[in-house]
């Protein structure tokens, strides 16, 4: 009885051991990956871009031309548009707002033109670019000077 009392303790022990083997190998790597991280972000650093605190987006002032309800140029003549549009103004002066502001008719009229002419195939997702760099550059000519920097559309509905 004896012999098996030691025979059933000598495995414990070496499951105790194993154990101990165990949790200080786990220990040790998780020492030589953390030491690792530690060492290649401070031999990177130099290397990696350095942060400019917030970027700062630059925009000129917004001012919402309006919405505009329009029949588009299709041979049935039954589709209508329907879209906001916003431009922006140079930022750097108050002067640009007021033009635009005082030139509102002018704008409304060539927005409702150029957005009238327009087949559905121009009023299309990848051609609306194109039409809102049409809409700057005429507003540009009419209004003098380069006051309008880009055109927004808000809402953009064809039906």
């Amino acid at each position: 009885m004896a012999d098996e009392k030691t025979s059933e303790e000598k495995p414990r022990l070496d499951i105790n051991i194993d154990m101990k083997l165990i949790l200080i190998g786990l220990l040790v790597f998780l020492v030589v990956v953390g030491g690792s991280f530690f060492l290649m972000k401070s031999l990177m650093a130099p290397l990696m871009p350095k942060e400019e605190g917030q970027s700062k987006l630059m925009t000129g002032n917004l001012v919402e031309v309006g919405e505009f309800t329009t029949n588009i140029n299709d041979v049935n003549g039954q589709r209508f548009l329907r879209v906001k549009v916003t431009v922006e103004v140079t930022s750097d002066d108050k002067k640009a707002q007021e033009k635009i502001i005082q030139y509102m008719p002018v704008i409304k009229d060539s927005i409702l033109s150029i957005i009238s002419s327009k087949t559905v195939a121009d009023l299309d997702v990848r051609n609306r670019n194109n039409l809102k760099v049409e809409i700057k550059n005429d507003l540009n000519a009419k209004i003098g000077a380069n006051t309008v920097m880009n055109v927004y559309f808000t809402d953009f509905i064809m039906q």
